[in-house]
């Protein structure tokens, strides 16, 4: 007692603990994480701890972490697309047992299936597609590279940034495929239901067999 009142215990030990974990935490998703003299002295008296990151490292915390674009991607000289690491947030036409999906084939001119494939792919909403109630790419996409029979795109989720990488091919009377998330391991089904709704979009137009067999 103190005066004839109780001494409260003092905060500043948890505080500090909490302080080391988020800091801890920081530095291992963002290595480069910047601190702020005002932003630990706030944290460990007891201001939001978020504080003791400057805002370059609290957006890092939180992403976006779009990872490294590959660099060896592109049609092979067989026609087909890379195949898949060992990880399994990834489908490819060239995949192992593990990772294989079937192409997407058609019945009709290869110039009109190009019209088809490329007129599906500029429309994927930017706002995401459907899935078990509720949304995948929220965060958006876009053409990287587009020929004549071949297209790369790039899909982001809306929450932490994660970006994956699509690729098709126009090959023969079909279209050879890949969907790749660039970090992690499970993906959760996001590249199956993907690629799945492309799919179901394209057969709305006639002449397509779309079954990946996933």
């Amino acid at each position: 007692f103190r005066g004839g009142q109780r001494r409260r215990p003092s905060t500043r030990p948890r505080r500090r603990i909490m302080l080391t974990a988020v800091l801890l935490v920081a530095s291992v998703v963002e290595p480069k994480v910047h601190l702020t003299r005002r932003g630990v002295l706030n944290a460990v008296g007891g201001a939001t701890l978020a504080t003791a990151l400057a805002p370059p490292a609290r957006a890092g915390l939180f992403g976006p972490f779009p990872g490294e674009q590959p660099t060896d991607l592109g049609v092979r000289p067989d026609g087909g697309l890379k195949g898949c690491p060992e990880t399994p947030n990834c489908w490819s036409t060239s995949g192992d047992a593990k990772h294989l999906i079937k192409p997407f084939t058609f019945s009709k001119p290869t110039s009109a299936a190009k019209d088809d494939l490329f007129a599906v792919l500029s429309s994927y909403p930017q706002a995401g597609v459907p899935k078990d109630g509720g949304v995948i790419d929220g965060g958006g996409n876009k053409i990287v590279e587009q020929s004549d029979k071949y297209v790369y795109m790039q899909f982001t989720s809306k929450k932490f940034g994660f970006v994956d990488d699509v690729e098709f091919s126009l090959q023969d009377g079909k279209v050879n495929i890949r969907s790749a998330s660039r970090q992690g391991d499970s993906d959760l089904g996001v590249n199956a239901a993907r690629l799945n709704y492309i799919g179901s979009e394209l057969s709305k137009k006639g002449g397509w067999t779309t079954d990946l067999g996933i």
